[in-house]
């Protein structure tokens, strides 16, 4: 089998699966949760104001923590950058990652403030 096959096969799994619009819904919650503390980070910028893309969906195998391989998919966090200074005019705040086995399973996830 080709990289380019398993490739062809990663995408169609994860978009079956709905992987990266989960991984969005699921990083939007987390924010409303972390926005509820008046102490965080996040509510510098407000919830309104915060751009999604998807960064990346990689398959991990080989893990020395899993060994179940799974796929990790990753949202970036953004504000619109009026500088224009910034790649897609995104400044970087931060990220979310989804790990999800075969079956779509969340078996861990994260939330990044990198600012």
């Amino acid at each position: 089998m080709k990289l380019t096959d398993i490739n062809h096969y990663l995408e169609e799994h994860a978009n079956r699966l709905n992987l990266a619009n989960i991984a969005e819904e699921n990083c939007k919650q987390l924010l409303e949760e972390q926005t509820q503390d008046s102490q965080s980070e996040w509510n510098e910028y407000g919830l309104p104001n915060l751009v999604f893309r998807l960064i990346e969906q990689v398959l991990v195998f080989n893990h020395i923590l899993r060994a179940t391989p799974h796929i990790r998919t990753r949202i970036g966090i953004y504000i619109k950058d009026p500088d224009k200074i910034h790649f897609m005019d995104l400044e970087p705040i931060g990220y979310y990652q989804l790990d999800s086995i075969k079956d779509g399973e969340i078996i861990d996830d994260w939330l990044v403030y990198e600012k």
